[in-house]
């Protein structure tokens, strides 16, 4: 005869652990996320600080890509043999790898501050004023529908790392 035990309380039971990899990815996209949130405001951080934390954001914005270059490859792949979600969201990230691009580079040749303290002279002109304009909104647009997109990934490691970070605080007590 066999017995069959109760499933354990969701409370005591231990998240699955969360990789570092995977710990690394969400909070360095929290990190960028914050870092773009700022930057966009203009008003609240100042040309100084806005410049620099675009320039900031390029760097991220390059490590990103390496750190998820293995999705990308993977993804294009699979998009002529799947469709749905997963086009979608390589369409999203496509867009916004376009306009951030766009925005930042703008961004460098129209800066007044960043680039004459470390010594260069910016192109400027409206066409680059413009651009840089658009791009940022375009992105302003394209940031929540990528979050979105990924909603149900960040949910889920979240509250695995939350739980975890709960347990272990519980247990220091």
């Amino acid at each position: 005869m066999e017995t069959t035990e109760a499933p354990p309380d969701t409370a005591t039971r231990t998240p699955r652990r969360v990789p570092v990899r995977t710990r690394l990815d969400f909070w360095f996209d929290g990190v960028l996320l914050v870092a773009y949130t700022l930057a966009y405001s203009l008003g609240f951080t100042g040309l100084a600080i806005h410049e620099w934390l675009g320039i900031g954001i390029g760097v991220a914005l390059l490590l990103h890509l390496t750190l998820h270059w293995d999705w990308v490859l993977r993804t294009s792949r699979r998009l002529l043999r799947r469709g749905g979600r997963d086009r979608l969201i390589w369409l999203v990230n496509l867009a916004l790898l376009l306009t951030m691009t766009l925005c930042i580079a703008s961004g460098v040749l129209i800066s007044r501050v960043a680039l004459y303290q470390i010594g260069l002279t910016a192109l400027g002109g409206p066409f680059w004023t413009t651009l840089h304009d658009t791009t940022a909104k375009l992105t302003l647009g394209l940031v929540p529908v990528h979050v979105a997109l990924r909603w149900r990934w960040i949910v889920s490691v979240g509250r695995r790392l939350l739980s975890r970070q709960k347990q272990a605080w519980r247990r220091s007590r």
